[in-house]
């Protein structure tokens, strides 16, 4: 045994498959029983339980089963596998169970391995053992008394193993497996976990833990395990909310879980040990509080009666009272604070202050400890604008229970007013700690604008409707707030703007009330009216400081705020904005402008706003801020397109904010947006010059395109460097981005190309291939050019510009493949933005050959063989570089996409125009993914991308095999000869290519037995493959099938038979339907 050890270590293959063989012959059980007890080698064990384990895992079977029958039926006898099942598990888990309750010192790695391997027998075949309960019972009875470690590790490990969701497997199985482990055996265990706390005899876990750490971790391990089951399975998806995070779901516990939630000792000590092991073993003590949570959001329905129930509300305000107690044990802890109070918030949710007058003693205990646990945590983390404050955990608490307290007002009046004022005074001190210190020192200076917003809202959202139930107070406050600042303390402006944005603009603004915050409204049956006045000071302030130049805006917490207060300040008003005919004025009706208008006159003129606010969007060209940058030219763009739909289009085009951008537009070039960093930017502003001036046919458009155009231009008429050319090309690209009518798209395109065509020459199109910014940007300008909805095929009249610039597309796409294959086979390593260029060209050939912008017909009708050139190089490009791309999900999503769009739109090129070896090459690919997907099967993404691909291969083979082999059957005498030359030769020079295909199929069908997706593609596949040779693919798969079950003749034989028999003949749609419906009969019974 010794040398097999040694051999195995060596990694020697032969002895490995050898030993995997020996220990899934079930005639080998009692050898192998010998060598785990008798010999008793720790390396002898690891090793086979190890196998034993890859076996399981790779969906191996035993072999030499007990009571193995030779049937002739169409299935075999269920009865006698399931009795092979049961004795083989019964067999393997009495050796487990003597091994591990042996005495022997090997090293605890040794005995997790066959735990955790026993425990994966079971859940592999949990279905198929006859009276699974009774084997659990045994192995209960077994090692409760006599090895209480080795209990707690075999169904520590079971559970997880149970709970474990398979996706090669899919949902359905592990819904099946779940179900039955609950109806079936949890009871069993529950009863002996809630023997075993009941025997602890006024000991606790704790103690425990001092004195045997391993037997305590374990028996929280599994307390753990067992309440965090889900027991609300869908029918349709997998529920990966097992962990109860919605405060508001109730946990369905069975009722066999009675006995043991509502023992007051296993209560007490679950309370006890979240706070004891704090400072011992801090995941341990996280446990004890995600259990307590899940039982708190216990189905009251589960209770039998009131007593039950009412000793259950006290076991639990007697807990928290606890928790609270010991408030400076967890309150220095972030995440322990988070998790304790979001467990009150479940006790009061859940259990609710209805009979709160029955534990009124232990409440108003609990009431004043969290005010005191409220002024610690504000002076210990004050109000930081982070995520998971505690401050705000704290505060939902606050409301949960001011919301409990308002749905019986009349029981709790008195209650409910003196929460109210206490809920005030904890606002006012919220209110002055964010605005006293500068609380965004835990905002990195890179946050994103989009980051920085969730970040207000996560952190004062809470506070919201507290805010509204004493907004005049408030108010009040802000603006006290307000008459202290000085103007260089600029992070006090942010503050006052960031209250302002979450507060005042939120509380105009309906449909973000409504984002799930109405449940606390305190029971007010109407909302207070305003201080209107202080409101309108508060907004005077901020537009002034906007519109004041002597205040240094220097930090990007205060420019960030300011232009969030601009997005949300436009967003609430600008749908109220309108033009008065009469008085040829423009006005904002909206009600939070009114409030404006009251404090200052000056500010009738709703456009005088506007310009104020797109000045400051402005003002951040000279910055140099990437994120600011973009958020600025959304927020440009959203204007202009607000203003320009709510007044009449003459109006629009004399108002003065139509100025201001011909005033940036002519000074673009000095501004940022004129530097390599930021050039691709200047895509957005011509965007958005698109949309004010050349977006009607009733306006003069094509001067506009012109004037618009020679300003382009004058970038590559000074100097062609890569800058200048980098500047024309984002600028075209804003344009053709945005143009919606296609008699101005046409213009455009006409204008631009003869400017276009000279910069493509072949020389420029060599340079631009080898520089990543020059290729990139070229690249995108053709994505943009073909994904304007004006290119599809029905606009006749824009055909003819339209293939002139794919002509010059396609010269830039060959001599660009051709330099990527080139590096691809000199460099051993490519860099990221190598891949990522690559990645950028599959995505545009897919876009022109997806949406059929192009006919690829045009080109044979002329003879222009340079659509063959690039179609070939295509195919070669995706050779080459799909296993760089494998492991790249988006770029791999995008080669696929793109090998489907150019093989379907070239079926009638590759059967009449294409030699032998481009079929050869694309049967090549599909192999070599089919291949990954063997490999590469970890995870649900990694599944779904493999099924999804899978589809497209079987789509694509199915496709071009099907067109290749009817054009056989009908057309001109030489076409008819040269297709059958084509076919015989794939059958004799790719026929290993495509056995190979077929075996790869059959094998994704062993691996992933019952998931759907994946098996979907297979039939299709098979049919795409077989239609060449169907005698020999019978054959191929009748050998396979006798492989797998052993059986030479069996109505499995006859099926494969049937569906083989209609690819002899002509082909017809019915052919394909009738192959693949008896195709997967044959696979269901293959796996």
């Amino acid at each position: 045994m010794q040398t097999i050890m040694t051999l195995i270590e060596q990694k020697n293959q032969q002895v490995l498959e050898l030993l995997r063989n020996f220990v899934l012959d079930y005639s080998n059980i009692e050898l192998f029983k010998s060598l785990i007890l008798e010999d008793c080698n720790p390396d002898t064990t690891f090793a086979l339980y190890s196998i034993i384990q890859k076996g399981l895992i790779n969906g191996d079977h035993f072999t030499n089963l007990p009571h193995q029958k030779v049937s002739t039926e169409y299935f075999y006898n269920e009865y006698d596998h399931r009795m092979n099942i049961t004795e083989i598990c019964t067999k393997h888990i009495e050796i487990a169970l003597i091994y591990l309750q042996s005495t022997h010192n090997h090293p605890n790695y040794v005995q997790n391995q066959v735990i955790f391997t026993i425990a994966l027998l079971m859940r592999k075949n949990w279905v198929d053992i006859l009276k699974i309960e009774d084997l659990i019972s045994q192995i209960i009875n077994s090692t409760i008394q006599a090895n209480k470690i080795v209990f707690f590790k075999i169904f520590e490990n079971l559970i997880s193993c149970i709970r474990q969701y398979s996706y090669a497997n899919g949902y359905i199985e592990f819904r099946k497996i779940l179900n039955n482990f609950q109806m079936l055996s949890l009871s069993k265990i529950i009863s002996a976990i809630h023997q075993q706390i009941q025997q602890l005899q006024g000991s606790s876990l704790l103690q425990l833990y001092t004195q045997n750490k391993t037997m305590a971790e374990s028996f929280i391990n599994i307390l753990y395990q067992l309440m965090n089951l889900n027991f609300n399975l869908s029918y349709y998806e997998i529920d990966m909310d097992n962990d109860g995070k919605d405060t508001s779901q109730l946990t369905n516990f069975p009722d066999y879980y009675l006995d043991l939630i509502i023992d007051p000792i296993f209560l007490r000590e679950l309370f006890q040990d979240t706070i004891g092991f704090i400072n011992v073993d801090q995941n341990l003590s996280l446990q004890c509080i995600t259990m307590l949570q899940r039982i708190a959001c216990v189905r009251l329905s589960i209770f039998h009666n009131k007593k039950c129930k009412g000793g259950f509300r006290r076991a639990m305000w007697e807990g928290l009272l606890y928790l609270y107690q010991n408030q400076d044990q967890f309150i220095n802890y972030v995440e322990f604070s988070s998790e304790i109070h979001s467990l009150a918030v479940r006790v009061i949710n859940n259990l609710t202050l209805r009979k709160i007058a029955k534990f009124q003693f232990q409440f108003d205990n609990f009431f004043q400890l969290i005010q005191q646990v409220y002024q610690k945590t504000i002076q210990i983390y004050g109000v930081k604008v982070i995520l998971n404050s505690p401050i705000i955990k704290l505060q939902e608490l606050w409301n949960q229970i001011s919301y409990q307290g308002s749905l019986h007002q009349p029981l709790h009046e008195e209650f409910n007013v003196k929460i109210s004022m206490v809920m005030q005074n904890q606002l006012i001190l919220v209110l002055k700690a964010f605005f006293q210190q500068n609380q965004f020192t835990e905002i990195p200076q890179e946050c994103s604008v989009k980051k920085f917003k969730k970040l207000l809202e996560l952190t004062f959202m809470p506070f919201h409707c507290l805010f509204k139930s004493h907004i005049q107070d408030n108010i009040n406050l802000i603006q006290q707030m307000i008459e202290q600042l000085r103007g260089d303390n600029e992070y006090q402006c942010a503050a006052v703007i960031s209250l302002t944005i979450v507060f005042l603009l939120h509380t105009s603004n309906t449909e973000i009330l409504n984002m799930g915050f109405d449940s606390y409204n305190f029971g007010q049956k109407e909302e207070p009216k305003p201080n209107l006045d202080g409101q309108s000071y508060i907004l005077k302030f901020i537009v002034e400081l906007i519109m004041n130049q002597q205040v240094q805006k220097n930090t990007r917490i205060l420019k960030i705020a300011i232009l969030s207060f601009i997005e949300s300040f436009i967003a609430t008003t600008i749908d109220s904005f309108c033009y008065d005919q009469e008085t040829k004025n423009f006005k904002n009706l909206s009600q939070i402008y009114s409030q404006l208008i009251r404090i200052d006159q000056r500010y009738q003129n709703y456009v005088l706003v506007l310009e104020t606010m797109l000045d400051e969007c402005f003002q951040v060209f000279t910055y140099g801020d990437p994120q600011l940058i973009e958020f600025s030219l959304k927020l440009i763009e959203f204007i202009y397109q607000k203003v320009k739909k709510y007044i009449p289009r003459k109006v629009f085009k004399a108002c003065t904010i139509t100025d201001m951008l011909k005033q940036f537009f002519l000074q673009l070039n000095i501004t940022c947006l004129n530097t390599p960093q930021y050039i691709k930017k200047r895509a957005m502003v011509f965007k958005i010059i698109t949309i004010v001036w050349v977006d009607d046919c009733s306006d003069d458009y094509l001067n506009a395109l012109v004037d618009i155009y020679n300003q382009i231009k004058k970038s590559i008429q000074i100097e062609m460097n890569k800058l200048n050319i980098l500047k024309y090309v984002w600028d075209l690209i804003g344009i053709a981005s945005e143009i919606d009518v296609d008699n101005i798209y046409r213009a455009f395109l006409r204008i631009i190309y003869p400017d276009l065509a000279g910069l493509l020459t072949q020389e420029n199109i060599e340079l631009f291939a080898k520089d990543y910014d020059s290729s990139i940007a070229i690249i995108t300008l053709f994505k943009a050019i073909f994904y304007n909805k004006n290119t599809r095929l029905s606009t006749e009249n824009i055909q003819l510009i339209l293939y002139q610039i794919y002509g010059k597309a396609m010269k830039f796409f060959i001599i660009l493949i051709q330099q990527q294959i080139q590096t691809a086979k000199t460099q051993q390593k490519l860099s990221d933005l190598q891949l990522k260029q690559v990645s950028k060209l599959f995505a545009l050939m897919s876009q022109i050959s997806g949406q059929k912008k192009i006919n690829q017909g045009f080109f044979i009708i002329y003879n222009d063989q340079s659509f063959l050139e690039l179609f070939t190089l295509q195919i070669q490009l995706i050779l080459i570089y799909r296993p760089l791309l494998q492991h790249i999900p988006k770029y791999k999503k995008l080669l696929y996409e793109c090998f489907d769009c150019i093989c379907q739109d070239h079926s009638e090129t590759l059967a009449y125009k294409c030699n032998l070896n481009l079929y050869l090459d694309i049967f090549l690919i599909c192999k070599e993914s089919l291949k990954d997907i063997i490999y590469d099967n970890q995870g649900e993404d990694t599944i779904n991308e493999n099924s999804a691909t899978l589809i497209l291969i079987g789509t694509l083979l199915s496709n071009i095999s099907t067109f290749l082999v009817q054009e056989a059957s009908v057309g001109d005498i030489n076409d008819l000869q040269m297709i059958k030359n084509k076919i015989n030769g794939i059958i004799v020079q790719g026929k290993q290519i495509l056995f190979d295909i077929f075996n790869l199929s059959c094998q994704i069908t062993l691996i992933y037995p019952k998931n759907s997706k994946l098996i979907f593609a297979i039939p299709e596949i098979l049919y795409a493959v077989s239609i060449f040779s169907p005698q020999d693919f019978e054959t191929l798969l009748i050998t396979m099938i006798t492989n797998q079950i052993g059986i030479t003749k069996n109505p499995i034989i006859d099926q494969i038979s049937l569906a083989f028999k209609n690819l002899q003949g002509e082909l017809q749609i019915s052919n394909k339907e009738d192959f693949t419906r008896k195709i997967k009969v044959v696979l269901e019974m293959y796996k």
